[in-house]
């Protein structure tokens, strides 16, 4: 599991709370692995951890509810913490919110219908998609009150208590020439989370067919004030998620006593309809000088490094190209197009080579080095370079940093030739990493396990995805990992791999 996944049924739409110490994640639960949403979505699952990366079950803490329970959230108000989660009305729609109170996050008690929210009828059609809030506490005149963002056009609300809600205008959002991700009773994104940073406010919300991409991506607003106006970030609009493919979802924040991180959920099949659902390693949220939000790699996820697995050890074998790899001794250099004319007469514009030691990947491991993509051949401008993971000694994935300025993950296939085919491309309007510059050298994390993957470029995100490249079933695990370089010289160097802790 990568990382955790309850060890039966179903999840989805998971939300991660911090408190005193220790980390908790809720998730909407089915107890079958298929059938009707409405029906089977009606329980709460939880699951704690001291380190927020090895995590024990605590089971259904909600079960069996009059009601479908959909995605949640969780606060702190008083000396109480409250759930809320989307739910359907007497009508079949899906426009209200319920509530849930709990003293220990364990024992929760339905606060009953006269605390359900539904749209305010004063601003909104009552029969308009209303969904999951996220709760942000905030100062004013001396006192704290709250804010909430939902999902649908009637997802604005105040709080004086954190319980009782009343539903406010929607939020002045200045799209500065983009397109509304949403029209009609859907609202303006699926809003995941909502937090302040250095005096800024953050929504992050999800939405697909945007950015000219079919898949499911989460997005970034930005206001001065918890009322807005917002606006979105041109610069790291995409915050994260996958532009062809629904596979990672969601972002929530969590605050800790010293972090702002982020959880979201992600799949290991080709989509939400065939893939099992997992938790992903916790990400740092980070904001740069210019105040864009961005992915970073959370130190607490060294925790997941166990025994070293010595990878710089292995032989390395040639899977494609005109000219053998150099190995010496945790240093790989590869080379590809033009820059390998020197060395042979054959110009093949690709060239990979793996390390030939079975990676243990159904276990997990972590792996850490350096890239560099450069070229001394004067007609290369934008060499590429990537890692592979192999799964057949005929086909991969590849995770391509091109010089260009793009990344593209998808399938490779060897035979005659080499074919490659994207599943996923980050590129301009992205917060994720796009591409290298040739020559520099860049310091790559990867966190693998069973056909999940998550790639991290001088601690910020590459993307969180999987190897799954046909609707019919998961992907194969990746057995040993590789080198990819095109029309240029690449080198991975200063390589160290672990073993997954349990």
């Amino acid at each position: 599991m990568f990382l955790y996944a309850p060890p039966t049924g179903k999840m989805k739409d998971a939300t991660v709370f911090w408190h005193g110490g220790r980390y908790y994640v809720f998730c909407m639960y089915a107890k079958k692995r298929t059938g009707n949403d409405l029906v089977d979505y009606r329980n709460v699952w939880s699951a704690e951890s001291d380190d927020g990366v090895h995590w024990r079950d605590v089971g259904t803490v909600i079960e069996d509810a009059p009601f479908p329970i959909w995605a949640m959230g969780v606060h702190r108000a008083g000396g109480r913490f409250v759930l809320n989660h989307g739910s359907f009305g007497a009508e079949g729609n899906q426009n209200v919110i319920r509530f849930w109170e709990s003293p220990d996050l364990r024992t929760w008690t339905y606060t009953g219908e006269k605390r359900d929210l539904y749209p305010d009828a004063r601003w909104h059609d009552r029969q308009s998609r209303l969904d999951c809030m996220a709760v942000l506490p905030v100062a004013e005149r001396g006192r704290t009150v709250y804010y909430g963002y939902a999902t649908g056009p009637g997802g604005f609300l105040r709080s004086e208590d954190g319980l009782s809600w009343e539903g406010l205008p929607p939020p002045q959002i200045d799209w500065d020439g983009l397109r509304p991700p949403m029209a009609g009773d859907e609202g303006m994104l699926e809003i995941g989370g909502a937090e302040c940073i250095n005096g800024r406010y953050y929504l992050v919300g999800g939405w697909f067919n945007m950015l000219g991409m079919s898949g499911y991506g989460t997005y970034t607003l930005v206001g001065e004030s918890p009322v807005g106006p917002f606006r979105p970030d041109p610069a790291a609009y995409r915050l994260c998620g996958n532009s062809l493919r629904w596979v990672a979802l969601w972002a929530r924040f969590c605050r800790t006593d010293s972090d702002v991180l982020v959880n979201g959920y992600l799949y290991d099949g080709y989509s939400y309809e065939n893939g099992r659902t997992y938790l992903p390693p916790l990400k740092r949220a980070v904001v740069d000088s210019g105040g864009h939000l961005r992915l970073g790699y959370w130190k607490g996820n060294d925790a997941l490094k166990g025994d070293p697995l010595d990878l710089a050890a292995a032989n390395v074998l040639l899977r494609h190209g005109a000219t053998p790899a150099e190995h010496r001794g945790a240093a790989l250099q590869l080379c590809a197009g033009p820059e390998a004319n020197s060395f042979a007469r054959v110009n093949l514009p690709s060239a990979i080579a793996v390390f030939d030691l079975p990676l243990s990947a159904e276990q997990g491991v972590v792996i850490e080095g350096t890239l560099q993509a450069s070229s001394r051949e004067p007609r290369v401008t934008a060499p590429d370079v990537g890692l592979y993971l192999e799964e057949t000694p005929e086909a991969g994935t590849a995770i391509l940093l091109e010089g260009t300025g793009r990344t593209s993950i998808g399938a490779v296939r060897l035979g005659k030739g080499l074919t490659c085919e994207w599943d996923d491309v980050t590129g301009p309007g992205c917060a994720s990493v796009k591409g290298m510059i040739p020559g520099r050298r860049y310091a790559f994390r990867l966190l693998l396990r069973g056909n999940m993957f998550e790639m991290y470029l001088d601690d910020l995100l590459v993307q969180t995805f999987n190897t799954t490249h046909t609707p019919d079933a998961p992907g194969r695990t990746p057995q040993r990992l590789g080198l990819l370089v095109q029309n240029g010289t690449g080198v991975l160097d200063e390589l160290r791999a672990w073993r997954m802790t349990q």
